[in-house]
């Protein structure tokens, strides 16, 4: 993955659909090991732009399912006291309740980042750019460079 080559059309478009692929959720990281595998003999380019994108958005869904996971340890321990002392709380919850409830949006917006970081990539891609994720891209290109050297 060197900067110095100009990569055409059709590179620049897969390389950004694999990083793209991050507003689909889920199914995400399987759209960049599909060109990851379908490109490793036809672009280097594409195949790491791929496997990047495929590894970010792996550990994006990682990181959302701790996220959640946080939120709902906190927002259900927000409930003890209601649950506790449910008559004292006839009127409004205790305060804690409100900051559980609001702690909510902390997995949206961590959401919201790693999406906009994926897009960014695919911009990125689009316009040639050797994009490399914050240690992800530096891990996948040494790997990649280790195996082509093997191969």
């Amino acid at each position: 993955m060197t900067s110095e080559k100009s990569y055409s059309q059709e590179e620049r478009l897969l390389a950004a659909l694999a990083h793209a692929a991050i507003i689909t959720g889920m199914i995400a990281p399987v759209a960049g090991l599909l060109i990851y595998i379908t490109q490793k003999e036809k672009s280097s380019y594409a195949a790491g732009q791929g496997m990047q994108a495929a590894i970010y958005q792996l550990l994006g869904l990682l990181v959302m399912i701790l996220a959640w996971s946080c939120w709902g340890v906190f927002y259900t321990i927000s409930l003890i006291p209601l649950i506790a002392n449910a008559d004292q709380y006839n009127d409004a919850p205790p305060a804690i309740f409100w900051v559980g409830l609001g702690s909510m949006v902390c997995p949206f917006i961590v959401m919201a980042l790693w999406g906009l970081y994926g897009l960014w990539g695919a911009v990125r891609a689009w316009t040639g750019a050797d994009f490399r994720y914050l240690v992800i891209g530096q891990v996948v290109e040494k790997r990649l460079m280790k195996s082509e050297r093997q191969s």
